[in-house]
């Protein structure tokens, strides 16, 4: 398979080039870098919405050639551990393409991960991430993972994988590629009851508990979509900050909800944008 063709261009975000350029200049801010990132959370509905948090969120940060962003599965397509076997991406601004080393490095240290296109058949929550990534970095190169329905002991394989991948690149590359975690938060409840339950997922995100977080996700029934983009970021950052010896910071760069373009505060979804980094 060569290329995947944008499939929510015209609906999440603008079909036009020129509309989208335009939008993205008012989305993408002039803000402190925040030094050694690691990795992101930023969400992926449409731009209206979570525009202002994804563009605060990837103006903190640097970005390098290549981009892991691990999505979220809508759709109930594909493999549990999908990684898309296109060549390029396709987005109103051009082409991507894929980081295909990096890709192949994955599928042979983790068996259970398979080239599978279907999980991006219709999926908007890794898509959506790529006119950011061409816009502050051109030369950027991505590897595109789905991931659903995983237990822990996948969790954790898979991200002690990419950290030891991560380190791989960066021995021989010279730089470290960035991973993005997809995610929105609470879904359709009222503002405060959202920001209640998400506040909470997110103070196990800032103490790196993997088990807690997937734990506070159940108790509290929060409708947050990327708990396992999430919690594999949060396992490959423990890992490679164990290697490296380094110490992981986590900071809440933007939290915001629906309800405020629209109006309605009884039944908004909420977004988080994460910066997670290393001292």
């Amino acid at each position: 398979m060569k290329l995947r063709q944008a499939v929510v261009a015209g609906h999440f975000y603008p079909g036009d080039k020129t509309m989208l350029q335009n939008m993205l200049k008012d989305l993408i801010v002039p803000v402190t870098k925040i030094n050694n990132s690691f990795a992101v959370i930023a969400p992926h509905a449409g731009y209206i919405y979570s525009g202002k948090t994804a563009g605060k969120v990837y103006s903190s940060v640097d970005i390098p050639d290549t981009v892991i962003i691990m999505s979220p599965n809508h759709t109930g397509l594909g493999h549990p551990i999908s990684l898309h076997p296109a060549e390029t991406w396709s987005t109103p601004l051009g082409n991507v393409q894929v980081d295909l080393d990096l890709l192949d490095k994955i599928k042979k240290k983790i068996p259970q991960a398979e080239l599978d296109p279907n999980a991006q058949l219709r999926e908007h929550a890794l898509e959506v991430h790529i006119p950011f990534l061409q816009t502050l970095n051109p030369n950027v190169k991505i590897v595109p993972i789905t991931l659903s329905g995983l237990p822990f002991d996948a969790i954790n394989k898979l991200g002690i994988a990419l950290a030891e991948i991560i380190i791989d690149v960066e021995r021989t590359a010279g730089y470290r590629p960035l991973i993005v975690a997809s995610s929105d938060m609470t879904h359709f409840e009222d503002a405060e009851a959202a920001k209640i339950k998400d506040m909470q997922a997110i103070d196990k995100i800032k103490q790196l508990d993997t088990k807690g977080f997937l734990h506070t996700i159940e108790k509290e029934n929060i409708t947050l979509c990327g708990l396992y983009p999430i919690s594999v970021t949060i396992e490959a950052l423990l890992h490679y900050s164990k290697i490296k010896k380094l110490t992981p910071k986590v900071e809440l760069i933007d939290y915001t909800n629906s309800g405020q373009v629209t109006g309605d505060m009884n039944e908004v979804v909420a977004y988080a944008g994460i910066v997670m980094s290393l001292g």
